[in-house]
C-alpha cells in the first residue's frame, strides 16, 4: 500500500473520485432542499458536503498505515480488532470535527448553531451510519491493494524462478549433451589409432600418413563444432574425414552410397549423429565379412519428420535385431541417450535386419530448419517451463 500512497496517479484518482461523489451529494442536497421549499444557494450545497470527502482523503494515509500495521493474520486478530475499533472511533470524531469546522464555520458565515452543538448533532446522525462505514471501507481497500501487490510480487517471483530454472535446466541439458558428445571422441579415436597401428605394422606408410591427416581433420572439425545441433549438410561434411579413414583401411571392400534428398540438407540434427551409426555399420557389418560391402546413408523429409537410415550389407543384428543386441555398444547407446535428451518422446531410434541381408538403423526426429544454438536453448526453456 505504501507504494500506492507515493503515487501521484493514485492520489489523483482519489481526489477525482471524492470530487465526483461530493458533487453528486451536493446535487442531491440542493434539489432536496428546493423540493421542501427551503432552497439554498448552490455554493452552500457544495461547501456543506465537499469538505467531508476531502477530509476522508486527508485521513486515508493514517487508516492505511493502521490497516497495514495491524492486519488480521492468525494470532493477531484480537489485538488488531481492538486497535481498529479504537481507530474507527478516532477517525469518526476527527473526520466529523474537521468537516464540521470547515463547512459550517469557515466556508459558511453566520451558522445558526454553535460548534459543539453542531458537532454533537453530526455525531448523532452520521457517526455510526457513515463514519464507521468509511473507516472499514478504507481498511478493506487497503487490504485489497496489499493483497494485489503481494499477489503480483509472488507472480513476478514465480516467473523469475521459473525462468532461472529453465535456464539452469537448459544449461544442464547442454552440459549433458556435450558430455555425451565428448564420449564419442575417445571411442572413435581409440578405434582409429588401433587401425593406424595395424597399417603401420604392415608397412603401409602412405596409408598411415593419409589416415593421420584425415584423423586430424576430423578431430579439428568435431572440436570446433560446439552447437548441440547442426544442419544435416554440416553433419555430412563432418562425416567425410571418417569415411576417408575407413576407405583407406578397407580399400575396395568399402562402398559408401549417399541418398540425401535436397530438402533435408538444412534440417537440424544432433552433432555427430551419423559418425557412430556409420562406424557401427562398418565395424560390425563390413569388417565382419570378407569381400566388398556397402554402407548406404539415406535422409529424407517426411511431412514434419526427418528420417535418416544407415544400412550395411554385413551379417546383421543378433538377438533377432532387437534392442540390446551385441551391436548396440557405446555408439548406439550414446546416440539413443542424446536423442532422448534433445527430443524426448518425439525421437525414434530403431535397429533391425533387412530381408536382403544386413543391418538397418533408423532415426526419426522432428523436422526443423536449423537456426543455431539460440533456437536450441529457447526450445529447452520452453520445455522446462
Amino acid at each position: 500500500m505504501q507504494k500506492f500512497l507515493r503515487s501521484p496517479r493514485f492520489w489523483l484518482i482519489l481526489i477525482l473520485g471524492a470530487t465526483l461523489v461530493g458533487l453528486a451529494e451536493a446535487v442531491q442536497l440542493y434539489a432536496g432542499d428546493a423540493n421542501r421549499g427551503r432552497p439554498i444557494a448552490w455554493s452552500r450545497a457544495v461547501s456543506a458536503v465537499m469538505p467531508s470527502w476531502y477530509v476522508v482523503i486527508l485521513l486515508f494515509p493514517g487508516v492505511a498505515w493502521l490497516a497495514s500495521r495491524f492486519n488480521f493474520e492468525p494470532g493477531r486478530r484480537v489485538r488488531s480488532l481492538a486497535v481498529h475499533m479504537a481507530g474507527s472511533i478516532a477517525f469518526g470524531v476527527l473526520s466529523l470535527g474537521l468537516a464540521s469546522w470547515l463547512s459550517d464555520y469557515v466556508l459558511y458565515e453566520n451558522f445558526p448553531l454553535g460548534y459543539w452543538d453542531n458537532f454533537k448533532r453530526l455525531v448523532t446522525v452520521y457517526f455510526i451510519s457513515l463514519e464507521l462505514a468509511y473507516y472499514w471501507a478504507m481498511v478493506g481497500v487497503t487490504y485489497a491493494v496489499d493483497f494485489r501487490q503481494k499477489y503480483r510480487e509472488r507472480e513476478r517471483e514465480a516467473a523469475a524462478l521459473a525462468l532461472e530454472r529453465s535456464r539452469l535446466e537448459g544449461s544442464l541439458a547442454r552440459a549433458n549433451l556435450e558430455a555425451l558428445r565428448m564420449q564419442l571422441n575417445p571411442h572413435f579415436l581409440f578405434n582409429t589409432l588401433n587401425a593406424v597401428s595395424v597399417l603401420a605394422m604392415k608397412g603401409e606408410r602412405q596409408a598411415v600418413v593419409r589416415m593421420l591427416a584425415r584423423l586430424s581433420d576430423l578431430l579439428r572439425m568435431s572440436f570446433e563444432t560446439s552447437d548441440p545441433v547442426v544442419p544435416l549438410a554440416e553433419e555430412l561434411a563432418l562425416l567425410e574425414p571418417y569415411l576417408e579413414i575407413e576407405q583407406v583401411r578397407f580399400k575396395d571392400r568399402l562402398q559408401v552410397v549417399r541418398r540425401i534428398e535436397p530438402d533435408a540438407l538444412d534440417a537440424e540434427v544432433p552433432t555427430l549423429l551419423l559418425q557412430p551409426l556409420v562406424e557401427n555399420a562398418v565395424r560390425h557389418g563390413i569388417a565382419q565379412r570378407p569381400g566388398p560391402g556397402q554402407v548406404e546413408i539415406r535422409a529424407r523429409k517426411d511431412a514434419d519428420r526427418l528420417e535418416i537410415t544407415v544400412r550395411d550389407t554385413g551379417p546383421g543384428f543378433q538377438s533377432n535385431g532387437g534392442l540390446g543386441s551385441s551391436r548396440e555398444g557405446v555408439g548406439l547407446a550414446n546416440t539413443r541417450a542424446r536423442l532422448e535428451q534433445l527430443y524426448g518422446a518425439d525421437a525414434v531410434l530403431e535397429t533391425g535386419n533387412v530381408p536382403e541381408g544386413g543391418a538397418l538403423v533408423r532415426v526419426v526426429v522432428p523436422f526443423r530448419i536449423h537456426q543455431g544454438e539460440t533456437a536450441f536453448l529457447a526450445r529447452e526453456d520452453s520445455r522446462s517451463a
